[in-house]
């Protein structure tokens, strides 16, 4: 169990690393687009950037990811795998007496797979019963502490506008009764009255001006 759980991880590690260690190439896209760009860069400097880049590249990872470097943080993890064995085996599993649904340490403390001796009482569907049901609480507590993030997130923005509704904003706020509503509605009405008002003085005018400019042409004519 512990060869394989150590296994497990130095090839993970190692999965990564190479991950990381790729070299970097402009990909054909980006080639085209320097190719029609107006002030083009040569390819040889373009190469050897690249080349000095992943040289660079090259001596840290060396440097950062040897071998003696990955096997002390296998070790450490094969310690912690086997501290949390030893555990559970003893029955030193951390079990919260207070909610604290915050903090992963507690199912953290349960091993991913409960440890299987030649004295365990469980068999192997109880054991892989519990690897599952330790899986479903870690990705239950996982989907609370986000959710409980977003909320008080949202909290967060809560308070941050409720002094809007304590200040003057609120009176200017447009309701079903507010003044200017009440205004629209008595102007709506008044509108067209004052229309036909203005209509009737217009013609008023017009018949006016039209009565001085016949008086004016009969005191033409006989003069």
């Amino acid at each position: 169990m512990e060869q394989s759980y150590y296994n497990r991880r130095q090839a993970f590690i190692e999965s990564q690393i190479k991950l990381i260690e790729q070299e970097f190439t402009p990909s054909e896209r980006w080639l085209s687009k320097a190719e029609k760009a107006k002030d083009k860069i040569p390819l040889s400097v373009i190469d050897s950037v690249l080349t000095k880049l992943n040289m660079n590249n090259r001596k840290q990872h060396k440097q950062t990811f040897n071998r003696q470097s990955i096997r002390q943080i296998l070790e450490q993890l094969q310690y912690l795998w086997d501290q949390k064995r030893k555990d559970a085996l003893e029955g030193r599993v951390r079990v919260e007496s207070k909610e604290n649904f915050d903090d992963l340490r507690w199912i953290e403390s349960f091993p991913e797979e409960w440890p299987h001796t030649p004295n365990c009482e469980l068999d192997d569907e109880q054991l892989e019963r519990y690897a599952q049901l330790r899986s479903h609480v870690y990705k239950i507590q996982k989907e609370y502490i986000a959710i409980k993030e977003k909320s008080d997130h949202y909290k967060s923005l809560q308070n941050l506008v409720e002094p809007l509704d304590k200040s003057d904003i609120q009176q200017h706020v447009i309701t079903k009764n507010a003044p200017v509503v009440n205004e629209i509605k008595r102007m709506r009405i008044l509108l067209p009255k004052l229309l036909r008002t203005l209509e009737k003085r217009s013609d008023f005018l017009n018949k006016r001006q039209e009565g001085n400019l016949l008086s004016k042409s009969k005191y033409i004519l006989i003069y």
